[in-house]
């Protein structure tokens, strides 16, 4: 079972909810999207060994009071995790410096160079406009062969399916895909090869379906399993 986006980090108890998913055979590329979280990655990558890829980036909504100094951290840790990816990194419109030319389409940019550098997969972020980023991908040359790029918690429509499957791209599907009828009609275009699957589970995770409660890190490994097959099943 593949989770192929969480936030491991931002979960309560991450290293005793880290024991509890390894126990239930568990795999996961973790993201690590703000400079903060870089700092605990080692620890707990070191817990997941080979069950898990890391990702290394910058999110939209963690750009505030970046220095410059990020790039070399993140060229550090491309060197350090071979199997390292990029992001996640992307647009959010929900967040300053969303307009073209802004401070998103910057880290952006930067990013998406860093992927193609390492020839590693970027993890693409997008609340607002898939064409701006598919344009800075097509400037980039993007392709399968190069660097692919994933396009998380897909929700585009069937345009946006053919040009990033133009690309290589792989779609990596949450159960906000299914809420949009464009959306699950463009789903249906992408092969099954193209596909992936995630929770997004954030800090926001336990508060959702725990409300008013303290779960142990059991029935929290035991929700996050469930709602990583609920969003395999509409696909088979």
């Amino acid at each position: 079972m593949l989770d192929f986006h969480i936030h491991i980090a931002r979960l309560p108890e991450p290293f005793a909810v880290s024991d509890a998913l390894l126990v239930r055979g568990y795999k996961a590329v973790i993201v690590f999207c703000s400079a903060q979280e870089w700092d605990t990655a080692p620890a707990l990558l070191e817990k997941w060994s080979a069950a898990a890829a890391p990702c290394f980036g910058l999110h939209p909504m963690e750009l505030a009071g970046v220095t410059g100094d990020e790039i070399k951290r993140l060229r550090a840790l491309f060197e350090k995790y071979p199997s390292a990816y990029v992001g996640e990194c992307g647009l959010d419109r929900l967040f300053p410096g969303y307009e073209p030319g802004g401070a998103q389409d910057a880290a952006f940019h930067m990013q998406a160079e860093l992927a193609l550098e390492f020839k590693r997969p970027l993890m693409i972020h997008c609340v607002g406009d898939y064409r701006r980023i598919l344009d800075v991908l097509d400037v980039l040359r993007f392709s399968q062969k190069n660097a692919t790029a994933i396009f998380h918690r897909f929700r585009g429509d069937a345009e946006i399916v053919r040009r990033g499957l133009d690309l290589g791209a792989v779609f990596s599907i949450h159960s906000d895909s299914m809420r949009k009828a464009s959306t699950r009609d463009a789903l249906k275009l992408i092969p099954k090869n193209r596909l992936r699957f995630e929770t997004d589970a954030d800090e926001s995770f336990v508060p959702m379906f725990f409300p008013g409660s303290t779960p142990s890190p059991s029935e929290v490994a035991d929700k996050l399993v469930e709602e990583l097959d609920k969003v395999r099943q509409p696909l088979g």
